[in-house]
């Protein structure tokens, strides 16, 4: 499993895979009614991966990577930056055929690593306790659950131990 950078030729396989392999609401904000994909989800996808090739430095502080499995894009890992300082934000998705294998675990593993190296000292992850495999995912890699709100909108939270000293790299 490797994360890479979402160029032009990664993000048009990150299209075909998430467009034929993850259902619109899995990948996308509910632009549109239903959970099909439509012109306006995947010209999202694309403006949303392009606006973040300048990484968490850029405008939109916010980078996004490939998930690459034996040499195929398989899904889309994230983080950003929060008003929190040292705080970074994830999300993740993965198309069906890459699910159940460990793969999200070792990609979050990953992320894990590129977020100690930017100083982070916490990484935060949002999702609905209805969402029972992200809550599996999240807590088996260490994130610790705020009870659920209203909505039933979770944060998730990991301590990351032994971050740069430099904070400011990372929120």
């Amino acid at each position: 499993m490797d994360l890479v950078q979402v160029d032009g030729t990664v993000l048009d396989q990150l299209i075909a895979v998430a467009t034929t392999g993850a259902a619109a609401s899995e990948v996308t904000p509910p632009l549109t009614p239903g959970d099909s994909w439509t012109p306006e989800r995947v010209d999202w996808l694309r403006d949303f991966h392009r606006d973040r090739r300048t990484g968490s430095d850029g405008r939109e502080q916010e980078a996004t990577w490939a998930v690459v499995v034996d040499g195929e894009v398989v899904g889309s890992v994230r983080l950003r930056r929060t008003a929190v300082p040292g705080a970074l934000e994830t999300g993740i998705w993965l198309a069906r055929s890459a699910r159940g294998r460990g793969t999200a675990a070792r990609a979050l593993a990953a992320l894990i690593e590129d977020a100690r190296s930017l100083g982070c000292h916490e990484l935060r992850a949002r999702t609905t306790a209805a969402d029972r495999p992200a809550v599996a995912l999240l807590t088996s890699v260490g994130f610790v659950l705020d009870p659920p709100d209203r909505t039933g909108a979770v944060t998730a939270r990991l301590a990351i131990a032994g971050a740069a000293t430099d904070d400011s790299s990372a929120g």
